[in-house]
């Protein structure tokens, strides 16, 4: 939180008391908001809202308690829109994402992944053939078998490569089937508990009976597994990672502080936390700005190009949340919509007239 004056500027220990209620009205379609401060001073705010990005507040203060002009009010509305874009809020915060850009950028590799990935699999599939067929043919134990077996391995490593390419290109198609977040969330813990550090455990909290989601089980259990293998690989020892889930109501300007292609309505929104050491600035400053950045070793950094591309083509979106305080854990907040009822369809029966109706 800066407070800037003609000549100077400061950074406040803390944001003024008001601000959270002030934001949280501003959220629900107010363009500024005055606030009188106990000491006399007043306050003329304004909602900033940068790509991808929580929304903020900035403020005009001045010592009397004269009331704002109209023309005070689009004199901070419009700095809010340049404040947005500049430069020195970029500097703190990060690069913001051009959604369409990063969708089109996404897009055109998702089909040369399509296209590698069936090449890759007959390769791979040849090898690894190959190498089992050898493995009864030399002595069980030689230094040749251990050959054959580390052929094996880099052959298994290379299917599990090209699998996500296949995810990377099919994450765009959809399907009017709606999906399951307790489901596929359960599925998921079970396939990531064998690879969770010692005494490390992974928390649920899905209430029964949420609605089914706009996304089919398939790219869902993708969506989600991805996210939740992410808070795996920062969690220590004795760490540990909740998975919750409710049913939120999103307005037009609540969509704007996530990434993908969100419309308001209801949504399912699914929070992951990791206890990890969290995610430095200067990477989560690259974020999605880079689409295939990574940190880690032997990765391609195919995992959240693979989870926005499938949050985009189902309408959903996601968002990292600020950094905590102290700078532990890392909590990701991943909104899908509801699945749309399908109208009822009248049907005409083909069963002669006077046939019985089974269970009659």
């Amino acid at each position: 939180m800066i407070q800037a004056r003609p000549e100077s500027a400061e950074q406040l220990a803390a944001p003024p008391a008001e601000c959270r209620d002030i934001a949280k009205a501003l959220r629900n379609g107010s363009n500024t908001l005055s606030w009188q401060t106990q000491s006399g001073t007043a306050r003329l705010y304004a909602s900033i809202q940068p790509q991808g990005r929580p929304s903020g507040v900035v403020w005009l203060e001045r010592a009397t308690a004269e009331s704002w002009s109209d023309a005070d009010k689009h004199y901070l509305v419009l700095s809010a829109k340049l404040i947005e874009r500049s430069p020195a809020l970029l500097s703190r915060i990060g690069q913001t994402v051009n959604s369409e850009r990063l969708q089109q950028r996404l897009h055109d590799a998702s089909i040369i992944a399509g296209r590698m990935a069936h090449d890759f699999d007959n390769i791979l599939t040849g090898i690894i053939g190959f190498s089992d067929l050898s493995v009864p043919l030399v002595p069980s134990g030689s230094q040749v078998a251990r050959y054959l077996g580390e052929i094996a391995k880099v052959g298994q490593r290379g299917i599990a490569f090209t699998q996500q390419l296949h995810q990377m290109s099919r994450a765009g198609q959809t399907k009017p089937l709606p999906g399951n977040i307790a489901v596929a969330v359960a599925k998921e813990e079970q396939r990531l508990r064998t690879l969770l550090p010692a005494g490390a455990k992974i928390e649920l909290e899905i209430p029964a009976g949420l609605p089914g989601v706009g996304m089919e089980s398939g790219p869902l259990g993708i969506t989600l597994g991805h996210l939740i293998e992410n808070a795996l690989d920062a969690v220590k020892p004795q760490g540990r990672i909740a998975v919750t889930a409710k049913i939120v109501e999103l307005n037009s300007a609540d969509t704007q502080a996530y990434l993908g292609n969100l419309k308001p309505g209801a949504h399912v929104e699914v929070t992951i936390r990791d206890e990890g050491p969290g995610i430095p600035p200067a990477i989560r400053a690259k974020l999605f700005v880079e689409p295939f950045f990574t940190t880690k070793v032997r990765h391609r950094g195919l995992g959240l190009a693979i989870v926005y591309r499938a949050l985009c083509a189902h309408n959903g979106g996601i968002r990292f949340a600020p950094a905590a305080p102290d700078d532990i854990g890392t909590t990701v907040h991943v909104l899908f919509p509801l699945a749309v009822a399908r109208p009822t369809v009248a049907t005409t029966s083909l069963r002669p007239k006077g046939a019985s109706t089974p269970g009659a």
